[in-house]
């Protein structure tokens, strides 16, 4: 995962002092030329801190290492100026928050971890779909997709904590569990998981953060980068999600022949109740 992207989805784990550090990172774009010592010294950041800092992003070793891979990166997120924030509209600022997201979304999805996911639904005799508050609309779409894609009538969703409980219950290593959760902490979904870990059910999870609990528990898992308020959260934007969405279901498409076919029949299906 690229440097920045990891400031990204990790955002929620980091102190004031890490936050004080990522916003001086932003403003000093040669940041690669510097010594810990001149760092130090400009962000009024310890230097304990800074290396714990660059320790928390995975995969660095050190300050050394935190900038020679922040070198090999192509893009960096410069900060607007007065003129351009003021000149912009709120819906353009929407547009770029939107473009952003979906881009690191995009940039970290793993395709091996995609195909997994779709030969897990081809090939899984019961689908359990889960998710709840926000996340539950999207657990919605997928099952209405699987719906038109007719060979996976196997597909259920539920929200009812106890519903999960039961249908769990019932389900094996052949099986999977599909989950939504943008927070990945919430407890009914954690309890369903652990429920399905222990029956040895492929968990495939769809969340917004790298290091949550329900990533515990994951089998395999795509990671979608929101940065919105904690109170915003809930009523926020769900487009990473709803990307994801879309390249599963087109890998699906893609790869499952009666899939295809059997969306042209749901489609010849409902062909006349259009003007």
């Amino acid at each position: 995962m690229l440097i920045w992207d990891a400031i990204e989805t990790q955002h929620h784990l980091f102190s004031a002092t890490d936050l004080k550090l990522i916003e001086y990172l932003r403003q000093t774009p040669n940041i690669v030329f510097k010594s810990i010592t001149e760092v130090i010294e400009e962000s009024g950041v310890s230097y304990g801190s800074v290396i714990r800092f660059t320790k928390k992003l995975g995969g660095c070793s050190g300050f050394q290492d935190f900038k020679i891979r922040l070198a090999g990166e192509n893009h960096h997120l410069e900060p607007l100026n007065d003129e351009e924030v003021l000149g912009t509209s709120w819906m353009e600022n929407m547009l770029r928050t939107a473009r952003q997201q979906l881009l690191v979304t995009a940039r970290n999805c793993d395709k091996a971890v995609l195909s997994t996911i779709v030969q897990r639904i081809i090939n899984a005799r019961q689908i359990l779909v889960i998710g709840v508050g926000g996340s539950y609309p999207v657990a919605q779409e997928l099952t209405y997709r699987l719906l038109r894609m007719g060979g996976f009538a196997n597909t259920s969703i539920e929200s009812d904590e106890h519903a999960q409980g039961y249908r769990i219950s019932m389900l094996g290593p052949k099986d999977l569990l599909i989950v939504f959760s943008y927070s990945g902490s919430t407890k009914s979904i954690l309890d369903t998981a652990r429920l399905a870990k222990q029956a040895h059910v492929h968990i495939a999870v769809f969340t917004n953060y790298v290091k949550s609990p329900l990533m515990e528990h994951a089998d395999s898992a795509l990671i979608t980068s929101i940065r919105e308020p904690a109170l915003q959260a809930e009523l926020g934007t769900k487009l990473p999600f709803y990307f994801l969405l879309e390249l599963l279901c087109e890998s699906l498409y893609e790869e499952s022949k009666p899939a295809r076919e059997a969306l042209e029949h749901t489609s010849e299906a409902v062909s006349d109740k259009l003007l």
